[in-house]
């Protein structure tokens, strides 16, 4: 199989996962932490990276940085042989540390930093390890919320300027977000991509690739960014069910037209839940919850199960 494609830049932000081989941990004391954190300090002023905020778990890390310099690839290599090599030779561990590959997510600023930055501050309290996220240690909120800086490198400016500077103002959006749901589409995005439509048609422009000049089958990666759009899958379903567009958007109970819908363009266009949720007027949860629902029916009900099927094979064929 192709190794993910990565799309890297001057002045990327990217959102970057490794997690321990088979589920183990890649920290087992607090001093493989501090450890970490010097290694990372080395390769930001190595690579010239801008260092958003951290955490770091027990078996994995989330950073999210920026690369200036458009290196990702070798600075994250960098840090974590170094500190893989430096973990093995302390336990006497021979094999890997890293579960593969570093996962990156490449991140629209405007829109989705702020969000991010909190899902990453809240991953002890969403474990179950801490009720407040101050409370852990190894994470990069406190710089955020109080005047003492323990992570000399950490670059807030940014997401403090969000804020005008007001760390109480940063706090409560952070803990505003505590009992709400996140779904992985709100983090992770679609296809190692986190951000709108735009963002991501914009991305592949920027970066010189287009639809001509790859190879897709050697990169299942940009397969995936080949998506419809609206007006196409609207297209297909009008036609292929014979109805009209007044009744695709109908909001009377039972609507199962306006549930396909929902459904094909979550699963087969770029668009993210939100904005799904915009063109049906409804809250990204709700959309979320209503093709939840929609996939359950269909497991039990064959006209369902039918009407996927069909449509499935008409998109195919555009």
């Amino acid at each position: 199989m192709a190794r993910q494609l990565r799309i890297d830049y001057k002045g990327a932000i990217q959102h970057v996962i490794a997690r321990g081989h088979r589920g183990e941990n890649i920290f087992q004391t607090d001093r493989d932490k501090e450890r970490f954190l010097e290694k990372l300090g080395e390769v930001i002023e190595k690579f010239n990276l801008r260092l958003h905020c951290f955490v770091l778990m027990n078996t994995h890390y989330h950073i999210l940085l920026e690369t200036p310099a458009g290196n990702l690839s070798k600075s994250m290599h960098n840090l974590n042989t170094s500190y893989s090599n430096w973990f093995k030779t302390k336990y006497n561990i021979i094999g890997s540390i890293f579960q593969g590959r570093f996962k990156s997510i490449l991140v629209e600023k405007e829109d989705y930093l702020l969000l991010l930055s909190s899902y990453i501050h809240l991953n002890p309290v969403r474990a179950g390890i801490v009720k407040i996220p101050e409370d852990y240690r190894w994470s990069s909120f406190k710089d955020y919320i109080s005047e003492q800086k323990k992570f000399r490198l950490l670059f807030t400016e940014t997401i403090m300027g969000m804020f005008s500077g007001n760390q109480q103002s940063y706090k409560a959006f952070v803990y505003s977000w505590m009992e709400k749901e996140i779904e992985d589409e709100e983090i992770y995005g679609k296809h190692s991509i986190l951000g709108s439509e735009d963002f991501r048609n914009s991305i592949l422009d920027h970066v010189g690739y287009t639809v001509k000049n790859i190879e897709v089958r050697e990169t299942p990666f940009l397969a995936h960014l080949i998506k419809l759009k609206v007006e196409d899958i609207k297209s297909v379903l009008l036609g292929t069910f014979k109805i009209s567009e007044a009744e695709l958007y109908s909001k009377k109970k039972g609507n199962i037209y306006r549930k396909l819908f929902l459904y094909a363009l979550k699963k087969y266009s770029d668009l993210n839940l939100r904005e799904i949720g915009k063109i049906f007027e409804m809250d990204y949860s709700a959309v979320s919850q209503m093709v939840k629902r929609f996939v359950l029916e269909s497991k039990e009900n064959d006209r369902i199960k039918s009407m996927i099927e069909k449509l499935k094979e008409k998109l195919k064929k555009s």
